[in-house]
């Protein structure tokens, strides 16, 4: 049965990947992703949205594919290995027909999900309410509770300040002072120092805006905080949004967790394969009342 099912994960990035990555182990092999055209993961060597760009990505053993459309994404889950595309959602569950639809995407609020999109609808917090707009949420906050199955409600999930390193929480955090397109030489792994530039964000600016005569901002420099390893960073070339988080640096220096899923992210997705399994088993249940009311 597992192997039957076609599970539908909107987004691709640290969360969104650990959890595909954990359900393909558990056996669950029809799974497609769905990204933007421009990802905006910054933990990209644990991200499958890194596909994207290079028509593949591997993590721990899983294999991930871009593919043009639902056929291709059935091609690629036959061959053994995850599918990710950019293709509408609306397209994915129109042509796709998902069992299982798991909102990953971690935007923090609710932008329409509803339990009508497939037979199981999972959340992964902040901005979801179990029995309401899906099925389930797992808890997302950082702490004991992470990865927790949210029976009835998810609305105590809240945002999370970065992870406290050394003491370091927010000054670790790199993110756009103003809309543009991010641009680096640096890479995930690099030694930084405090002030160090590691990036321009070139400011767009459009022949209407011209004509308008809006004023420019400018184009600015990304710069480090704190000395450190590059612990994740945007792709060169990727537009931004003000306030979208563009890297972070981890004073630990080098560390061996740079290529492997976080113990954070694992649990979150372990609390998603628990949420799936009990969702079935009740999906079972019905279906065997049912059958022995008919009888």
């Amino acid at each position: 049965m597992k192997g039957d099912l076609r599970i539908l994960i909107r987004g691709a990035g640290e969360l969104a990947s650990a959890t595909a990555h954990e359900l393909y182990r558990a056996g669950f092999r029809r799974i497609l992703m769905l990204e933007r055209p421009y990802p905006k993961a910054v933990r990209r060597r644990v991200c499958f949205s890194e596909a994207v760009f290079d028509g593949v990505k591997h993590i721990q053993g899983v294999t991930a594919r871009r593919a043009r459309d639902v056929a291709q994404a059935d091609f690629i889950n036959r061959l053994g290995d995850v599918a990710l595309s950019v293709m509408p959602l609306e397209d994915a569950l129109e042509r796709w027909h998902p069992d299982v639809f798991i909102e990953a995407a971690m935007l923090h609020s609710n932008w329409g999900l509803t339990k009508d999109l497939a037979p199981l609808v999972i959340a992964l917090g902040p901005g979801y309410t179990a029995g309401e707009n899906c099925h389930a949420v797992v808890d997302t906050h950082r702490g004991p509770a992470v990865g927790a199955v949210l029976e009835d409600t998810g609305e105590h999930v809240i945002d999370e300040p970065p992870a406290t390193i050394m003491g370091y929480s927010d000054e670790r955090v790199l993110k756009a002072a103003r809309d543009g397109v991010f641009f680096t030489q640096n890479q995930i792994g690099d030694e930084v120092e405090g002030g160090q530039r590691i990036g321009m964000v070139v400011s767009v600016y459009s022949a209407e805006d011209y004509r308008r005569g809006v004023p420019v901002d400018g184009s600015y420099a990304v710069k480090a905080r704190i000395s450190g390893v590059i612990r994740g960073l945007l792709r060169n070339g990727v537009p931004v949004s003000k306030g979208d988080k563009i890297g972070d640096v981890d004073p630990r220096g080098k560390t061996a967790d740079l290529d492997h899923i976080s113990d954070k992210a694992r649990r979150v997705a372990e609390g998603v394969h628990e949420a799936l399994l009990g969702l079935l088993a009740e999906q079972d249940s019905e279906v065997s009342l049912g059958k022995e009311r008919a009888g």
